[in-house]
């Protein structure tokens, strides 16, 4: 049985994580382990590139990053392993500072440098653990994934992988490693082009990364370790009284992932579904516990429903268009130039006269700024609304069952809460509506009430 294993950040706070980490892996006997950058690193990154920095911040920043890396290495592994493995952190460590060097001296922060900047805390994860596995007694062996073949399109900041290229190159060498008894030890997070740029599989890439990883190599299952026990009925900060899923569909984990629930990346459910793979999720403080199983199952919990996830600093951008119900191509050419101001649309309804955007409120003046140009015209008028909340109700067989809606929207009501924009049919595994931002903790519990009392 092969095995893929991911690790995030909250996995790698420390030593005692690392240790956990390493007392999993050694149960296994083929199996590949897929790492974040450890807790806080990538984030410390962005901040820093995100300012003005000079010569002497920047020594001062990648001192510190040496220190807590090589701090961690040295806790967690004898002098010689220390040693090699430490000497592969000073010099991704002076290839890092060079870097930030040349953004100085430049004046310029491409979407390319970016990438390649972010993807340094990964680098750095991998040879730690690699060296607490070898500590352990494993053959571990360290993959970089730009190097040794996830393949991406050529968005930087927000890569999708070709699973066929990467399997063909990432996938032939790791079998290889495995057949050797070894224990790959793989960078989350990028891949890059066909160019060999460094390109990152977005923000909290590494789910996607390991689901990547399950299909290039067919593995037998994929394990999200987390600090969380898997998927819940609601936001436990807004419903205490939320439980686990024990099983959901795969339809219905990227329906919650996509929707607000972060336990999952939204985009990590393709790969593994491809390759007919079982994710599990599971919490490295629990390791006992059997967590969220995600598999090719449609079978219905009682009541159908299995989760009430949201979504909050929502807006929506309204565009009427006299007879936009009747234009042909009138969404698809509007979405084009929100698109192009690199916006991105979480959901849309149309009527006659009027056609509703769901979008991140930051992103809010880019969307109004890029329809401007068409008033009048084109478009009649742009308003906005801020305030704005989303809600999704969950659970494989919403779009057969009757009264589901009613239900919902009637317990909501009793609680004098007013629904937005309503999407439903999309999906029959989901649908989902919008509050007012003030009324979103109220209508959850709600709505969660209603399904799970």
């Amino acid at each position: 049985m092969t095995t893929v294993m991911k690790f995030g950040g909250s996995c790698l706070r420390d030593a005692s994580g690392i240790r956990e980490l390493v007392s999993i892996v050694s149960g296994e006997k083929r199996c590949i382990t897929v790492v974040s950058a450890l807790s806080g690193v990538t984030d410390s990154i962005v901040h820093f590139i995100s300012k003005r920095f000079g010569e002497k911040s920047i020594r001062r920043f990648v001192a510190q990053l040496s220190e807590k890396h090589l701090e961690l290495l040295n806790t967690l592994c004898s002098s010689e392993i220390s040693l090699r493995y430490g000497e592969e952190i000073r010099q991704s460590m002076r290839n890092f500072e060079r870097l930030l060097y040349g953004v100085l001296y430049t004046g310029e922060l491409t979407e390319r440098m970016r990438a390649l900047l972010l993807s340094f805390g990964e680098r750095l994860a991998t040879r730690i653990v690699a060296a607490a596995l070898e500590e352990a007694g494993l053959n571990s062996i360290v993959f970089d994934t730009d190097r040794d073949g996830i393949i991406t399109d050529d968005s930087f900041m927000n890569a999708n992988a070709d699973l066929k290229a990467t399997r063909h190159f990432l996938g032939r060498k790791l079998r290889n490693a495995l057949e050797k008894r070894q224990y790959p030890v793989v960078t989350g997070f990028f891949g890059s082009n066909l160019e060999g740029r460094v390109t990152l599989l977005g923000r909290n890439g590494t789910d996607y990364s390991a689901s990547i990883v399950a299909y290039a190599v067919s593995a037998d299952r994929l394990l999200i370790w987390k600090d969380v026990d898997g998927f819940l009925t609601a936001d436990p900060e807004i419903v205490p009284s939320s439980r686990l899923i024990p099983e959901i569909s795969y339809e219905e984990a990227s329906e919650l992932s996509y929707f607000g629930a972060s336990v999952l990346h939204p985009k990590a459910v393709e790969p593994a579904k491809l390759g007919g793979i079982t994710i599990s999720i599971r919490n490295i403080a629990h390791p006992e516990k059997e967590g969220t199983l995600i598999t090719s199952s449609k079978s219905k919990a009682k009541g159908v429903v299995k989760s009430v996830s949201c979504m909050e600093g929502l807006a929506i951008v309204r565009v009427y268009v006299s007879g936009g119900g009747f234009q042909s191509g009138a969404i698809s050419n509007l979405s084009g130039y929100i698109g192009k101001a690199g916006v991105n649309i979480i959901s849309a309804t149309t009527s006659q006269t009027c056609i509703a955007f769901l979008i991140r409120k930051e992103d809010t003046e880019a969307a109004v700024s890029s329809l401007l140009p068409l008033v009048p015209g084109t478009v009649d008028r742009v308003e906005r609304e801020n305030g704005v909340a989303l809600i999704c109700i969950v659970g494989q067989g919403l779009g057969e069952t009757k009264g589901i809606a009613a239900r919902v929207f009637n317990s909501i009501y009793a609680r004098g809460i007013n629904v937005g924009m309503m999407s439903a049919g999309a999906s029959l595994a989901a649908y989902h509506f919008t509050v007012r931002e003030r009324d979103l903790k109220e209508a959850v519990r709600a709505a969660h009430e209603v399904f799970f009392g």
